[in-house]
């Protein structure tokens, strides 16, 4: 059994232990439990959902149907929001080299933390981040299920910049906003920040070219930079354009 399920004797025990499983026969032929196949079947059943992160405790008031399931729903929502973030940053790194392809996409809905504040080059607005994402996490906290770390400024003044962090949704207080899903002309670019203007107006030229209007900002949607990569050319953004 313990084999079958790639577990030890041990775990067996301390499930029983817990209370979470009783061998059919406790002491068989050599001394060895034995265990019926519901009993294996519901031993399946807590490996997954500690693969997924829930306590054995948790797992023991879901089998005696007084588990707050709507709690759990939340937090492998979260979990499966995560692992979309990584795949998709992973699928990003695997196409580097290819050509950065102009789309439309929906930008997902999400709660920020916001300062404001004029940055003329990309040097300031780096240092000016590491000032916003501590605050921003000592105030409100940090949701991982999201892209942490935006910037967003208007078309017509590039330089009037907002540094977002994404926060818990539910934040309340000073400089916290909620953002709607919207649709965006976007590209995942890789390649150094600096070079970023050009690919904002590649994006525009993509909208006037296929009768999108831009609602007049622009976003950066931070992915992987100088935290992942020494070699700038390596740095994944997202740039998007929302539209009307």
């Amino acid at each position: 059994m313990a084999k079958s399920l790639h577990i030890t004797r041990r775990i067996l025990l301390n499930y029983e232990d817990k209370g979470l499983v009783h061998p059919d026969v406790k002491e068989g032929k050599g001394g060895n439990r034995y265990y019926t196949t519901d009993t294996v079947t519901r031993i399946r059943a807590i490996r997954r959902l500690q693969s997924l992160g829930i306590s054995l405790d948790e797992i023991k008031l879901y089998f005696e149907d007084k588990a707050d399931l709507r709690e759990f729903i939340g937090r492998l929502e979260n979990m499966r929001d995560e692992l979309d973030l990584c795949i998709e940053k992973l699928r990003l790194r695997v196409s580097e080299g290819e050509e950065d392809v102009i789309e439309v996409r929906e930008i997902p809905a999400q709660t920020v933390y916001i300062r404001r504040c004029s940055t003329p080059t990309v040097a300031h607005r780096m240092e000016i981040f590491r000032q916003v994402i501590p605050e921003a996490m000592r105030l409100y906290g940090s949701d991982s299920s999201k892209r942490m770390f935006l910037l967003a400024y208007p078309l017509e003044d590039t330089d009037d910049t907002r540094f977002c962090v994404a926060v818990p949704q539910g934040s309340r207080g000073d400089g916290v906003e909620q953002w709607e899903q919207e649709r965006a002309v976007s590209v995942f670019f890789h390649g150094d920040y600096t070079d970023i203007p050009r690919i904002r107006e590649k994006l525009l030229d993509y909208a006037r070219q296929h009768g999108l209007r831009p609602k007049g900002t622009c976003r950066h949607i931070y992915l992987e930079g100088p935290a992942h990569h020494s070699d700038a050319n390596k740095f994944i953004t997202q740039v998007a354009i929302p539209i009307e």
